[in-house]
């Protein structure tokens, strides 16, 4: 009985080190920063058992989150000219592409 009581005491001791440990880095100005964050963004567990979060329940209450971009500016405007030359972009509503429409001018592909 009591090496089971030493046992479960020494396993929370040790997962309340971890937690101590891994907050020790971060200030109170960076958790209260944080914390404002999640509060304007709705980024905070909705009450309840459906585990959504309030910008999830009540996306209407919140701003959309922004897309971060994956590519720079001069990769964007690399691959539109990759695309130009090859006649990869549509120029009409039924969707075909330029080098589909006029093969003649993308002898490339």
């Amino acid at each position: 009985m009591n090496t089971k009581f030493t046992s479960i005491a020494l396993i929370l001791a040790t997962g309340l080190l971890a937690g101590t440990q891994a907050l020790a880095g971060v200030t109170r100005e960076q958790v209260q920063a944080e914390l404002a964050q999640a509060i304007r963004t709705g980024d905070m567990p909705a009450p309840g058992d459906q585990g959504l979060k309030l910008n999830a329940l009540y996306p209407e209450r919140y701003p959309a989150k922004q897309a971060q971009a994956s590519l720079t500016r001069e990769q964007v405007q690399a691959e539109l000219a990759q695309a130009m030359r090859d006649g990869n972009f549509m120029i009409t509503d039924n969707g075909l592409l330029c080098n589909e429409v006029h093969p003649d001018m993308h002898p490339n592909v």
